[in-house]
């Protein structure tokens, strides 16, 4: 065999193996670089995320300052008492992405108008987002008609009291006429309490068609609505209270055709309802009353119309406080 090709065969193999290992270098070299890239990387991001621009300022944090600190959503809760809860609240001097704010979350809940917290944390340059959830006021409470309310109860049975009022945004809230005291101490309201004057408002409001300005519950045996243009003495709120509400619907109507007459319509009882006319100037005769026809069968209609007799009733402001009064002699024996 020809000696020359052995030569040339060995020097391709030769010339392969340069190859390869070139290739093994350059591979090497590559792994080398992708390693000190990621050190680089890793360095890089410790370094980015050691810069002070990721901690909050913490002379700005101990006054809560404006520009790391923003307040959103909050219409009834003064910005003032919100930051003064931050100032309570020692936060650690930590990262903003690693900052727990959950006790400045639980703190701003204590605030009566609060009804949720969320807190929102942004960098370059750290600051944090507050939005406030609040609660809805339903019934603002007051001791009288020519006095700003001093308190207010949300939906929940909370009571805000006048330290948040005036509200800067005016509220769809009933009035409730009330001392705050029963019975020589201090009036306690709870959700059962604020749903039912909720289910006794729409309930009037629906079966009258027109608006319940108020409530007056400082004589709480003997309560009065006002109802549109009518003042309604409902009495006690027990069991029978949506019962006798739904009178509402047939005696609106009359009452509408004698309205500048009616003191107030009483639905104080179950089994009768009647308008409690206003005495005329020039008359000192005892107060009309005047029966309401029912859709009971006519042995009761007889009946009432017999306990349905003139009441000595003196004419009382509706911003006053209503005097307790009790059934007739005739209405208790039926």
């Amino acid at each position: 065999m020809d000696i020359s090709y052995y030569k040339r065969r060995l020097k391709a193999n030769k010339m392969r193996r340069q190859i390869m290992g070139v290739r093994i270098l350059l591979q090497r070299v590559r792994v080398l670089l992708a390693l000190i890239i990621a050190l680089l990387l890793c360095a890089f991001a410790v370094w980015v995320l050691k810069l002070p621009q990721w901690y909050l300022d913490s002379t700005k944090l101990s006054n809560a300052d404006s520009e790391i600190i923003k307040i959103q959503g909050n219409t009834l809760t003064p910005e003032e008492k919100i930051r003064d809860m931050v100032r309570k609240t020692e936060l650690p001097y930590t990262q903003i992405y690693r900052l727990d704010t959950k006790p400045l979350e639980e703190n701003i809940k204590k605030l009566q108008p609060v009804k949720n917290v969320y807190i929102k944390r942004y960098w370059l340059p750290a600051r944090i987002i507050i939005a406030i959830e609040e609660r809805t006021p339903v019934f603002l409470l007051t001791p009288n008609l020519d006095t700003e309310p001093n308190s207010a109860l949300t939906a929940e049975g909370v009571l805000i009291n006048k330290d948040y009022l005036p509200f800067k945004i005016p509220q769809k809230a009933k009035i409730i006429l009330t001392y705050g005291v029963v019975n020589g101490h201090e009036e306690v309201w709870n959700k059962k309490k604020v749903d039912k004057l909720i289910e006794i408002t729409k309930a009037f409001e629906a079966y009258s068609g027109l608006e319940v300005k108020y409530i007056d519950l400082r004589n709480e045996k003997d309560s009065y609505v006002m109802l549109g243009e009518f003042l309604i003495r409902f009495g006690e709120i027990n069991e029978t209270a949506l019962a006798r509400i739904k009178w509402i619907a047939p005696i609106i109507p009359e009452a509408q055709k004698n309205k500048n007459n009616i003191k107030y319509i009483d639905l104080r009882w179950e089994d009768s309802r009647y308008f409690c006319l206003k005495n005329t100037k020039d008359s000192k005769e005892e107060t009309e009353i005047k029966s309401i026809k029912s859709d009971k069968p006519e042995e009761n209609n007889d009946k009432k119309q017999e306990i349905l007799k003139p009441s000595t009733e003196e004419n009382r402001p509706s911003e006053e406080k209503p005097a307790e009064e009790k059934p007739s002699e005739e209405q208790q024996e039926n």
